[in-house]
């Protein structure tokens, strides 16, 4: 199976053109705010979201994706701004293989920087209409929703699922759908084609995120670019963390419930905190659960026809899941 990077490879030129965009969007008189916000840019990131507008454009209209490229730029203008303040609250020191902004530059000027992003990126949907902009900005106000019911739900032993499913659906998939259905609505398309395309993008953003939680348990920091046992770390319960807590014995949960108050913190804590999560079978858990999610949003590409963007979005899908099993764990 392909790499994310093997996968991104042919679609090297539009990449560049987003990150020429990017670039060219955040301009300003006042260079220092520039330099700050050329360096969390200039980070790079995989620009899964705007590959997924530009996609999902060039799928649903015959006209050249340029004409995307603005509304692709301002969705991962939106997604970089949010990271910038994730790195904030969780005191995160690197991210993408380089020192966040908040570490190198302090925490009152990587707020502003974030802010400018936002501000940059409702401009840039504006260009497309009231209609499109209104996607944006909804995506942008659940992404908010998302952030705070998982920090009133920090350290919450007692999450289920269905809270923290909402949790991702407004984190990462709303965002991801957003960036399908902006840009079909760009491109006019008809509606059972937006329906699909969008679809397709929720499901596979609910996989993504779900397969985000269990490498931050089972993953590697080289290849990921930032640390792993973040969310152990800032008290994040996540859903393997919530099956092991209600499939393990007694001996099992009492060890895992210290970890996760800090109550035990010995020089082997992550390794008998992955330890646990393993033998209660709650990596095998999650990651059924992130399979069926890629299954139904692959099953949204069927019928719509045949072309080269569409069989990207099918092998898209399936490295999300693939990242699970270059792991090793499962």
């Amino acid at each position: 199976m392909k790499s994310f990077y093997e996968w991104s490879s042919g679609l090297r030129d539009k990449i560049n053109e987003v990150n020429e965009r990017l670039l060219e969007t955040i301009k300003t008189d006042q260079s220092y705010l520039y330099e700050l916000a050329k360096y969390t840019i200039e980070a790079g990131g995989k620009r899964f979201r705007p590959l997924l507008t530009i996609l999902s454009y060039e799928i649903s209209s015959d006209k050249p994706y340029k004409n995307i490229l603005d509304l692709a730029a301002g969705y991962e203008l939106i997604h970089t701004a949010s990271l910038i303040h994730d790195d904030i609250i969780d005191n995160s020191p690197y991210r993408r293989g380089r020192e966040t902004l908040s570490s190198r530059d302090g925490i009152n000027n990587a707020i502003v920087v974030g802010d400018y992003l936002f501000a940059k990126a409702y401009e840039l949907g504006s260009r497309y209409g009231k209609d499109v902009s209104k996607v944006m900005a909804d995506a942008s106000s659940r992404l908010a929703e998302g952030q705070i019911l998982e920090a009133v739900n920090i350290g919450n032993l007692n999450l289920d699922i269905e809270t923290y499913m909402n949790i991702i659906k407004s984190k990462t998939a709303d965002f991801f759908a957003a960036c399908s259905m902006g840009a079909t609505m760009a491109a006019s398309v008809d509606k059972n084609i937006s329906e699909k395309l969008t679809s397709f993008a929720y499901n596979m953003g609910m996989a993504f995120q779900i397969t985000d939680d269990i490498l931050d348990v089972v993953g590697n920091e080289n290849d990921m670019g930032k640390p792993t046992m973040v969310d152990l770390n800032h008290d994040v319960i996540t859903l393997p963390i919530i099956y092991a807590l209600g499939h393990s014995n007694d001996r099992d949960r009492d060890i895992l419930i210290k970890i996760l108050k800090n109550g035990y913190r010995g020089n082997d804590y992550k390794k008998v905190f992955k330890d646990i999560l393993v033998r209660t079978d709650s990596i095998d858990y999650a990651f059924r659960i992130a399979k069926d999610y890629i299954m139904k949003s692959v099953e949204n590409l069927n019928n719509i026809g045949r072309s080269d963007d569409i069989d990207l979005l099918m092998d898209l899908a399936l490295i999300v899941i693939d990242r699970i099993n270059e792991s090793g764990v499962v």
